[in-house]
């Protein structure tokens, strides 16, 4: 069943809450949405053993949709969690967070008191925006801005829209894209509860970040997997490879 709740900002975000056990929060990645959770079965899997909380974020599924920049303000996206968390009166909770959702565990666990361990999956610590990220957000705006402004001057009826291989509204691709680059740069050693961080080898710039950040990591205390053949999309459906992993980390640290 979907649920809602209201944003300090009055945005609208839809999550569902199944399960008994501690409560654990699954957080999707851009381009995706708490359904997928469903469809990849990690809330069958979890559910036993958890309180499991998916949640849309902020431009996905059945949330509001916001246009504007200011609206992915990493402070808005976290106090939108938060939000939902409050709704359940889940005042202590575990945050699985994939892609844009891995990036809001690792703030979320460097900012609030509330979450008691994180898994971080396919992104790095440091800049919100790394290089390779940001050519990509550089592209997409090259291609994709004329478009939607094009798109958004037609008159009511026109049936041209803009589309993209990543599902869902153009426009709000862009405005986070572009509120992403004014996030604050965020160590591992900032995070102030048990961290896992997952990487697939195929994801080729986080795992090369992870290599070559290693011992930083082990030395801030966070727990770093490595899956052998997984590229990014891969980190969220290849469930049997993935999900034992954390599982097992959740497992000894939260529960």
């Amino acid at each position: 069943m979907t649920l809602f709740v209201y944003s300090p900002d009055g945005t609208r975000i839809a999550y569902d809450c199944i399960g008994t056990g501690p409560v654990l929060m699954l957080l999707h990645g851009l381009g995706t949405e708490r359904r997928d959770w469903h469809r990849h079965g990690y809330v069958e899997r979890l559910k036993d053993a958890y309180t499991v909380i998916t949640v849309d974020l902020r431009g996905a599924g059945d949330s509001d949709h916001p246009q504007e920049i200011e609206a992915y303000s990493i402070t808005k996206l976290t106090a939108d969690v938060l939000a939902v968390a409050d709704a359940c009166g889940a005042e202590r909770f575990a945050i699985w967070g994939y892609s844009l959702g891995g990036n809001l565990a690792r703030y979320l666990g460097a900012w609030s008191a509330r979450p008691h361990a994180a898994a971080v999956i396919g992104v790095p610590f440091g800049p919100a925006v790394p290089p390779a990220l940001d050519r990509y957000i550089t592209e997409f705006e090259e291609k994709w801005k004329p478009v939607v402004e094009a798109a958004l001057g037609k008159p009511a009826g026109a049936k041209e829209k803009p589309k993209s291989k990543i599902k869902g509204n153009i426009p709000v691709y862009l405005a986070c894209f572009q509120a992403m680059r004014t996030w604050p740069d965020l160590e591992a050693s900032a995070v102030n509860c048990p961290t896992l961080l997952l990487v697939g080898t195929k994801n080729k710039d986080p795992y090369a970040w992870v290599r070559a950040n290693r011992p930083a990591l082990e030395a801030a205390g966070v727990q770093v997997e490595i899956i052998q053949g997984l590229n990014h999309p891969q980190e969220l459906t290849k469930i049997d490879q993935v999900f034992p992993v954390v599982r097992a980390f959740f497992d000894q640290h939260y529960v």
